[in-house]
């Protein structure tokens, strides 16, 4: 996968944004939203990749094969003086690129960019039924911290989700 492309989305790539979110939210009950059910408008994913630009505890990381967006990583930090160490994390990656270490070289980058930003620590929720991303994310130096019961709703079931967390200066 040397021809794999990791780089800090633009506003530009909005629009191939929300076709890719569209398309991996179909692929998986692992998302907020199932196929076609990113509905956000142009602009409003433009404003984001723009407040990401502009935050100091934020960005977003896209994946390409040629042009095509294969996956997608975001760090999104908290506002405010209290809580602005933290960031809550999210990827995602298109199926027919899963087991091929995108996943793990974006979340490396994450990581990365989490430490030049002075972060101390990066949150997520998963599935706790997606076994896949939690051995990524323990493999990456994440630690259970907690569980969100029946926090996810997909195919007609409650599914409980782990919170996790890495705490940076540890």
């Amino acid at each position: 996968m040397e021809d794999i492309v990791v780089r800090e989305a633009v506003v530009d790539d909005a629009e191939d944004m929300i076709t890719y979110l569209n398309i991996v939210g179909g692929e998986s009950d692992n998302l907020m939203h199932g196929s076609d059910g990113f509905k956000a408008p142009v602009e409003a994913v433009r404003r984001r990749i723009q407040a990401s630009h502009e935050s100091n505890n934020s960005v977003i990381l896209i994946a390409l094969d040629g042009e095509k967006i294969i996956g997608r990583a975001e760090l999104a930090g908290n506002t405010g003086p209290r809580l602005c160490h933290n960031a809550t994390f999210s990827i995602a990656i298109r199926k027919d690129y899963w087991n091929k270490k995108i996943g793990t070289r974006l979340m490396t980058e994450i990581i990365e960019n989490a430490r030049e930003m002075n972060l101390l620590n990066i949150e997520l929720e998963v599935v706790a039924d997606n076994k896949a991303a939690i051995a990524l994310y323990h493999k990456m130096g994440f630690s259970d911290v907690g569980v969100f019961r029946k926090y996810w709703f997909a195919n007609n079931a409650y599914h409980d989700a782990i919170v996790m967390q890495k705490c940076l200066n540890d």
